[in-house]
């Protein structure tokens, strides 16, 4: 069992080898998600489909992501554990896909359990002409 964040940095501040490296503690409270417009760029077929999926929006950080890698900007996604980083990339990636049929997409992941699990997602979305493998 992975032990909570708040029990391992009790932890690691009990331990007097390690307590003085702890620097800064911040704790800063949850909030509620906020949903977004799907950006208009993205095509009416794609967002069917991830409605269709139980995607009724994208969050606000999703959104705003999917639209600066659109107008082309570098995007670093720092979230936590399915926090929906992927939709962050497939939105603009997709976008191109389901709009240029000469368009190719490499995905890099660290591990072979991820790749199982974005080909399976972007199989589940249905649309004909995105095709995911993986080569490992």
């Amino acid at each position: 069992m992975t032990p909570l964040p708040q029990s391992l940095l009790d932890r690691l501040l009990r331990d007097p080898t390690r307590a003085e490296r702890v620097t800064h503690v911040e704790h800063v409270p949850a909030r509620v998600g906020r949903r977004a417009d799907w950006p208009v760029w993205v095509d009416p077929l794609l967002v069917s489909r991830l409605e269709h999926l139980g995607v009724p929006a994208p969050w606000e950080h999703q959104a705003v992501a999917a639209d600066l890698a659109h107008g082309g900007s570098s995007v670093v996604i720092a979230t936590g554990t399915a926090s929906g980083k992927s939709l962050c990339f497939n939105l603009p990636t997709l976008e191109v896909l389901c709009t240029d049929p000469k368009a190719r997409a490499l995905y890099l992941y660290p591990t072979k359990a991820l790749a199982q699990d974005q080909v399976r997602a972007l199989g589940g979305l249905g649309v004909k002409h995105i095709r995911a493998a993986i080569y490992d």
